[in-house]
């Protein structure tokens, strides 16, 4: 999780121009064209289909002998403190998040939760594709037409970058007259609304607490701190996540649609809950988790993968990926060795059945270097196991 804390072709110029009257300020604006609108909305199955193989809902993970093994090489943007993040697989490359903060500058300050995209094609070293002043993003995942959908804790805004020119196109940046938090983690319905989490433990240090939405530190349930949801008509308007479980405004995180998108499945600090969801509304929470949860992946079985913390034989705070079936029903975890915390989740690979997890570390734990167990932590990094069974790519 944070610290105590992926279409090709370009949307439409004329989406560009619909979306600008999505202010900074504003909490809607009905009647605009998303770049993500369609008028011939994506059935649920055609949505799967574009993944995952006719039958493979029926196909039984079969977890024998798979183990996460830590991809060499990947190389990190900041000293100390480095987050991985928000992974997902385009067009036979994973981007991913990676964030931190630079050195202190000559007045001494350090602008925290800076972010960088990186673009990883496997049997090739990284690339930058995004630099920091500019990037900014947390949670990253695809539309129905594949475009590039981001948390963007840099300005607070759930936005839209386009592959050919890296435009950044905001779609919402706040809500009530004040900016979003930072938003965290996205995923995305088969007709193209939006649910996201807004915790508020990666807002910029440059930013004034008075222009956000709030919420308390952690442990604290105080109001500030929600899950939004986007219609592909620009509509923001907030769910009933934490006024059914106030729990969930203590840093919520990962957020992710079952497969038949008939849940809505939502973790932070203080577990998992699954709700019913109809027309956007959600209702019915049960708590599936109560460990810390980070970020959610799912496969085309409908298995949900969720990033959270077990005690381990060698390791009270032992980072995992626990597998829960359809019906929310434990069926395995893989352990995610020598890392501080681990943070999320994407399918991808030529066949779409490598699963890729990702992890932080902040070095030191005061002025001691940081123990994983029985060792040093290792630095940030990516691990990732070959599946018998196909996943989404965020």
């Amino acid at each position: 999780m944070p610290p105590l804390f992926l279409a090709t072709e370009m949307f439409k110029k004329i989406a560009l121009i619909a979306i600008a009257c999505l202010s900074f300020l504003a909490a809607s604006c009905s009647g605009t064209i998303s770049p993500t609108s369609s008028d011939n909305p994506t059935s649920i199955t055609d949505a799967n289909g574009k993944y995952c193989p006719v039958g493979s809902e029926e196909l039984a993970l079969n977890l024998a002998n798979v183990t996460l093994t830590r991809v060499p090489n990947i190389p990190l943007m900041y000293q100390g403190y480095n987050n991985i993040e928000g992974p997902v697989w385009h067009d036979g490359a994973l981007y991913y998040s990676n964030m931190g903060s630079h050195p202190p500058d000559k007045q001494g300050f350090v602008l925290t939760n800076q972010t960088t995209i990186w673009r990883w094609v496997e049997g090739e070293a990284p690339q930058i594709w995004m630099n920091d002043s500019i990037a900014g993003t947390n949670g990253l995942a695809l539309d129905s037409r594949g475009n590039l959908l981001v948390a963007r804790q840099l300005d607070g805004s759930l936005s839209i970058i386009d592959w050919a020119t890296q435009e950044i196109t905001p779609i919402a940046s706040g809500y009530n007259n004040k900016r979003f938090n930072a938003p965290n983690d996205l995923t995305v319905a088969h007709d193209d609304r939006v649910y996201f989490t807004d915790p508020n433990w990666n807002t910029p240090s440059n930013i004034s607490v008075d222009s956000i939405q709030g919420g308390g530190k952690p442990g604290s349930t105080a109001p500030g701190q929600r899950i939004y949801t986007i219609t592909a008509d620009g509509n923001v308007s907030t769910t009933a996540v934490t006024e059914l479980v106030p729990a969930l405004r203590d840093k919520p995180n990962g957020i992710i649609l079952s497969l038949d998108q008939q849940q809505l499945i939502v973790g932070g600090l203080r577990g998992l809950w699954a709700f019913d969801l109809e027309a956007g509304e959600v209702s019915n929470p049960q708590q599936l988790l109560n460990s810390p949860i980070d970020g959610l992946g799912k496969d085309c079985s409908g298995n949900i993968y969720v990033t959270t913390t077990r005690a381990l034989i060698n390791r009270t705070d032992g980072q995992v990926v626990v597998i829960l079936d359809k019906n929310y029903r434990e069926v395995g975890q893989l352990t995610v060795q020598g890392i501080h915390i681990v943070t999320n989740i994407a399918f991808g690979g030529e066949d779409g059945k490598t699963v890729f997890v990702t992890g932080l570390t902040d070095p030191m734990d005061g002025e001691d270097a940081r123990q994983c167990g029985d060792a040093t932590c290792l630095n940030a990094g990516i691990y990732a196991a070959k599946l018998n069974v196909q996943g989404f790519p965020f």
